[in-house]
């Protein structure tokens, strides 16, 4: 089992095993309420929740269809049993599928732990570190450039090259690996 936190370089590898990955001590596969350190969770997200208040430091808000507030622990209950997705300080989280940890993410461009790509100053380094992506897609809005989302379907993962200008210079914004939208293959 490879420890992401310990070895954030095997995130560049495009021939990535989710099977063989944990995340913060969480192994891929895992059952969600047995391993997921729920004193460690900070906000999450499940079907539960109909409308929710987040923020830099703010308190998490949720509230039901039915205007009922939710607590932390109503959503984190909902997450382990019907999926969701659960945060974490640090900028990572983790998917929950069929109770199942599906998959992780880390975020944050230059804070936490993709600090570690900060090396990384244009989407040509990026690729050449990453390797080239099974599919490629532009960020655009109103015609500027935002960024770049690249998929490695062998692993099961996406990488978001954020752009501060047109010539590709940025960040590494994104890292998701395992069951999210787009990264098993066309949809």
């Amino acid at each position: 089992m490879i420890e992401i936190l310990d070895d954030l370089g095997v995130l560049a590898r495009a021939d990535l095993d989710p099977a063989t990955l944990s995340l913060a001590g969480v192994p891929f596969g895992a059952d969600a309420a047995g391993t997921l350190p729920r004193g460690r969770i900070i906000e999450a997200g499940s079907s539960i929740v109909h409308r929710s208040i987040v923020g830099t430091d703010r308190i998490p808000e949720y509230f039901a269809a039915d205007g009922r507030r939710l607590t932390l622990d109503d959503v984190i209950d909902s997450a382990f049993v019907d999926g969701g997705m659960l945060y974490f300080a640090g900028h990572f989280s983790c998917q929950i599928v069929g109770s199942l940890v599906a998959g992780f993410a880390l975020y944050g461009a230059e804070r936490g732990h993709l600090a570690h790509f900060g090396y990384l100053r244009s989407y040509e380094e990026f690729r050449r570190t990453f390797g080239p992506a099974d599919r490629t897609e532009e960020s655009r809005v109103y015609g500027d450039l935002l960024g770049y989302h690249d998929y490695y379907w062998r692993s099961r993962k996406h990488v978001y090259w954020s752009a501060d200008d047109e010539d590709g210079t940025g960040c590494l914004s994104s890292i998701s690996i395992g069951d999210y939208p787009g990264n098993a293959g066309p949809e």
